[in-house]
C-alpha cells in the first residue's frame, strides 16, 4: 500500500471549517486572509503538508467534495513529507477548552 496524502481543491472550499476538527494531526486550518480573486465570503482551508500524515480522517467531512486523496506510488524515491514547502499564513484554531471546537 503506498503512501497517500490529502489536498483541497480550493475553489470548492467554502470555508466551512467542518474538516478542521476531523484532522487528528491539526494539518487543516483556515488561511489567514481570504485571496482576492475568491468567489466564497469566507477565507479558505489549507492542508499543511508538514503535519499531513495521510489518514484520510477529513475527506468525508467536507460537504462540498474539496477535499480529495492524492496517492503516492509505492516506488516514490521522495515523499512530499520530507520536501519543505512555504504555507501561506494560517489563522490559529482552539481546540481544547471551553471554546475550542474539540475533536469530532
Amino acid at each position: 500500500m503506498g503512501q497517500s496524502m490529502v489536498a483541497i481543491v480550493e475553489a470548492d472550499c467554502t470555508g466551512c471549517d467542518l474538516c478542521i476538527p476531523h484532522c487528528p494531526f491539526e494539518a487543516l486550518l483556515p488561511m489567514e486572509t481570504s485571496p482576492k480573486e475568491r468567489k466564497h465570503k469566507k477565507r479558505p482551508v489549507i492542508v499543511l503538508a508538514s503535519q499531513c500524515v495521510g489518514c484520510l480522517s477529513c475527506i468525508g467531512s467536507c460537504p462540498t467534495k474539496a477535499l480529495h486523496e492524492v496517492a503516492l506510488p509505492p516506488n516514490a524515491i521522495l515523499s512530499p513529507l520530507v520536501i519543505p514547502t512555504d504555507d501561506p499564513p494560517t489563522e490559529s484554531v482552539v481546540r481544547w477548552g471551553k471554546k475550542g471546537i474539540g475533536w469530532a
